[in-house]
């Protein structure tokens, strides 16, 4: 035991996670991002556990989470910081916001945009398995219920970034604008929306004016190329739902 607090990776397998998504590439998707949660496990200098179907346990989700948690608790761990494999944007700076937070309040957690979690730390003398089993799981009022309650048990709380998580197709198209994304996502993310759309990829090593990572269809998608010369590798352009998107790879 190398500190206080472990890292619980609460995720399937890549074959196993692509059987409960409905867009093409998801398996390709979760493979690159266990490797990519792998490898943050092993750069945050935590203790890490990973639980993946093989080893949950429960009837359902909650149980199956919780009894993860309790089951890194047991190993006698002050404190265990969970995440999961399906939020892209994460690294290592949320990773020792949680850590620090702890330092200082009860719980913390990373609050995904529909209304869940991505990442929830938590103390073991604050954390009950019985007390968080009925709480609203896999819908979008998790988060507000879990917090209200602990507002009413006075427990100290810390929230750190809100990402995004990847449930749905359509959520691809929000995460393509974060210019922070690995080009090998990006690719990834282009292939889930790639299922009976339009799209023109274009490689070059020319220069070409931009002035952000996406644009929308007002005016010509094109004007953006008048206003300032940047070496470009790849850009897409992509028609989606009457828009047309410029994305910079």
């Amino acid at each position: 035991m190398r500190t206080k607090t472990a890292l619980l990776i609460f995720a399937r397998t890549a074959s196993e996670e692509s059987k409960h998504k409905t867009f093409k590439a998801s398996e390709a998707l979760f493979d690159y991002q266990n490797k990519q949660v792998l490898k943050l496990a092993k750069t945050s200098g935590l203790d890490y556990f990973w639980i993946d179907e093989h080893k949950q346990r429960g009837e359902n989700f909650a149980h199956r989470y919780l009894n993860a948690i309790q089951g890194v608790f047991d190993k006698g761990f002050e404190q265990v910081i969970s995440i999961g494999n399906d939020t892209p944007e994460l690294n290592l700076n949320h990773l020792q916001c949680a850590v620090k937070s702890l330092d200082c309040k009860d719980m913390c957690f990373g609050p995904s945009r529909d209304g869940g979690f991505y990442l929830w730390g938590v103390k073991k003398s604050f954390f009950n398995k019985e007390k968080y089993l009925h709480f609203s799981w896999k819908t979008k009022d998790l988060l507000s219920e879990i917090l209200l309650y602990l507002e009413q048990q006075s427990f100290t709380v810390d929230c750190i970034s809100t990402l995004m998580d990847l449930d749905y197709r359509e959520d691809a198209i929000s995460l393509l604008q974060k210019s922070r994304l690995t080009f090998q996502i990006k690719v990834i993310l282009f292939q889930i929306l790639n299922q009976n759309q339009n799209n023109f990829t274009h490689s070059s090593t020319e220069f070409i004016t931009f002035s952000s990572s996406v644009y929308y269809n007002k005016g010509s998608p094109f004007g953006c190329l008048n206003q300032r010369k940047e070496p470009l590798t790849n850009y897409v352009i992509y028609i989606y739902e009457h828009q047309i998107l410029l994305f910079f790879l």
